[in-house]
């Protein structure tokens, strides 16, 4: 048995020794039960097939809303684990993405096989109705079943709202959230409009959860709104606004603070997050490459290379570097319909603005 759990480690660390099944077969043939030794071999099988159909197909179009960073790091591991079969990559904020790839998907065009974003209602959709593929692979094997939405939806990661502040202007780093929430702040407090459904549940979030006069505190500051968090953190570093209290993300901070600007962040506990979903579609032109490079987003690798520098939080236990991910309550489209977000908007602009 020692032998089979060997191989299994093999199998399940992104699939690439494959080539071992044969092997397998011959050697550990005697030392598994029949029918467990047939099921793995089984699946090595099918796996192997997938592969050989991706290599032919030859590459794989991939939409992500991760930054330009994280993006970089995983083409670059993708190529290196399959040198058979290229990869495009187009970066998108989700909102925009999910719209290219709903006039591909009406048109028949050629587009997107794989899209990375945070659009849960959106992948839900396509989702029920029948528009996914099913995750194959070996990382399927062990990722976690709490992570895997409906049919053939994965969460491949969280990213929290986070506290981020000018180191020039702000020498004392926050450790809560009131504590940008002073006088002495005032007209130097940003934070973002609601232009996401996501920042509409932070707010509400925090009135529920943190502080129920925070609206109205806010507005004592004079808070200075943006359009997303990329302002709101772009603000901060140059110093036109010293802080925000939540609404900027990891990974439109540390861009900047790689580039030597003076900002860093905090992540409060608890925080609170937004998921971000993986899927290959059922219109793909490659279906098989899409499969794989889902199967390499949900590997040890591909999340150590999202997850391992803190940019969020990995499902996978023991990614090193990545965020515990049980700090991080990540919000709920369901209990944001349209009409339940513009309620909470008339009320948010008659508080603010």
């Amino acid at each position: 048995m020692k032998a089979y759990e060997i191989l299994k480690r093999k199998y399940l660390q992104g699939g690439r020794a494959i080539a071992l099944a044969a092997t397998a077969a011959m050697v550990l043939g005697t030392l598994l039960p029949g029918a467990a030794f047939a099921q793995a071999g089984a699946q090595a099988a099918e796996w192997a097939k997938i592969v050989a159909a991706a290599k032919k197909e030859g590459n794989v179009h991939f939409y992500g809303g991760t930054p330009v960073q994280q993006g970089q790091r995983l083409m670059a591991g993708f190529r290196k684990a399959y040198p058979g079969i290229a990869i495009d990559y187009v970066r998108l904020p989700s909102g925009e993405m999910v719209t290219r790839i709903d006039r591909e998907r009406l048109s028949s065009a050629d587009g997107a096989d794989v899209a990375l974003g945070a659009e849960l209602l959106w992948f839900q959709e396509r989702d029920k109705e029948g528009n996914l593929l099913r995750p194959a692979g070996p990382s399927v094997a062990d990722w976690p079943a709490k992570f895997l939405r409906g049919r053939n939806l994965v969460v491949i990661g969280i990213e929290p709202f986070v506290m981020a502040y000018n180191t020039k202007l702000v020498p004392n780093a926050p450790k809560r959230y009131a504590d940008l929430l002073t006088p002495e702040f005032k007209g130097r407090i940003g934070g973002n409009e609601l232009a996401a459904t996501s920042v509409v549940a932070w707010y509400d979030w925090m009135e529920k959860t943190q502080d129920r006069d925070y609206l109205i505190k806010l507005k004592s500051l004079n808070v200075k709104l943006y359009a997303s968090a990329v302002g709101t953190s772009q603000a901060i570093a140059s110093g036109e606004i010293v802080a925000t209290p939540g609404t900027a993300t990891v990974t439109t901070v540390k861009p900047l603070m790689d580039q030597g600007a003076p900002i860093n962040y905090v992540r409060p506990i608890p925080a609170f997050g937004f998921e971000y979903m993986v899927a290959a579609f059922g219109w793909s032109k490659r279906p098989n490459a899409a499969l794989v490079l889902v199967d390499y987003l949900m590997s040890v690798e591909a999340q150590t290379l999202l997850y391992g520098t803190g940019e969020g939080a990995s499902p996978r236990s023991g990614i090193a570097g990545s965020m515990p991910i049980g700090e991080i309550q990540a919000f709920d489209p369901s209990r944001y319909p349209p009409d339940v977000v513009k309620a909470y908007r008339e009320r948010w602009n008659k508080l603010i603005k």
